[in-house]
């Protein structure tokens, strides 16, 4: 998530979702706020209850029944200016996601 600070320098908006609570995503700002890179120059939204979550299709249902239920899997979007969906990365494995260079590489597809 941290090396995505160069895309919001660059001029697109980035947000961060999560069913995390807001004093957790606060721990989170800090945490990678420390790797003194600069502060996360983006939002990490809160979604108690995951509604984005199931807006999204991205419901993990690994976790279902237990303490983590309502994680989504990691996913990378890229909306247009009227949040039409233009591109969509899901991913099974949390550890798997898209590259910066691979991110750029789609906002250019999708600029031409």
């Amino acid at each position: 998530m941290a090396e995505l600070r160069t895309l919001k320098q660059e001029g697109f908006t980035i947000v961060a979702i999560s069913p995390d609570p807001i004093e957790r995503l606060k721990e989170t700002k800090a945490k990678i706020a420390a790797d003194k890179k600069g502060e996360v120059p983006f939002a990490l939204l809160s979604d108690p209850g995951s509604k984005t979550v199931d807006a999204f299709g991205v419901y993990d249902p690994t976790y279902a029944g237990k303490d983590e239920d309502g994680l989504p899997r990691a996913a990378v979007f890229i909306l247009d200016k009227d949040r039409k969906v233009d591109w969509a990365n899901v991913s099974t494995d949390y550890k798997k996601r898209p590259t910066l260079e691979e991110i750029r590489a789609e906002i250019a597809k999708l600029k031409s």
